[in-house]
């Protein structure tokens, strides 16, 4: 073997080497801690750790500043997971969450000690929540499975030998009208239940006097 042979065989065995170590090298740093420490790039497919740093994106897009995809699509696949005291708190101007779906539910909420779903409102002509749907044959706006309860709503008891039992403290107004129905069969009936705006009271009147025992009644106010 010439010198000038044993050169080239020690040159290409060395190159061999070096991509080895840089190899090896490079399999460790993947195997190493991969999360995004406060103020290095997020890292996708690792865990990012900021710390007690936040994360901020802003944008000007005119579609989603950030958007997610998940192609698996089947099988209990998740887009976005959050997990938190409050797990995502979103605010908007023409809605603060969407939720739609072509073949499940657009939108599951649960609890296990307070509320599964919560909508309120604070302005003037605000509503909590809305359930809409079309007139039309089996389309429903709001199907409950279970007891309902109403805060504007209780049971008054006409006093044996009264014709007519008072409910106060209520927040009665112009489009405040009431439903009422006796819980006892007896030979006598509700004949009105007046809601009065200026004292904050309904009564209720029954068509004679109500007999030994009294005649609880059930009344609702709604509004129309």
């Amino acid at each position: 073997m010439t010198q000038q042979e044993s050169a080239k065989r020690i040159g290409r065995r060395g190159m061999l080497t070096g991509l080895g170590a840089a190899a090896v090298g490079a399999s460790v740093l993947a195997a190493g801690p991969a999360g995004a420490a406060p103020g290095d790039p997020v890292v996708q497919g690792a865990d990012n750790d900021a710390g007690a740093a936040g994360t901020i994106l802003r944008s000007t897009a005119a579609g989603a500043t950030f958007e997610v995809r998940n192609a698996v699509g089947v099988g209990g696949a998740v887009g976005v997971k959050a997990s938190a005291d409050v797990g995502v708190d979103a605010s908007g101007f023409d809605a603060g969450v969407v939720g739609f779906s072509s073949n499940g539910n657009g939108l599951v909420g649960r609890s296990d000690l307070g509320y599964g779903v919560v909508g309120a409102a604070s302005d003037l002509g605000g509503i909590g929540v809305v359930a809409s749907a079309p007139d039309e044959f089996s389309k429903t706006a709001l199907d409950v499975r279970g007891q309902v309860r109403f805060a504007r709503s209780g049971v008054v008891t006409v006093p044996a030998g009264a014709t007519s039992a008072t409910v106060t403290g209520l927040q009665v107004y112009a489009s405040t009208h009431a439903l009422a129905v006796a819980q006892r069969s007896t030979a006598v009936w509700v004949k009105a239940a007046v809601p009065v705006q200026a004292s904050g009271q309904l009564r209720v009147y029954l068509n004679a006097a109500a007999p030994a025992g009294g005649v609880p009644v059930a009344w609702w106010l709604l509004e129309v």
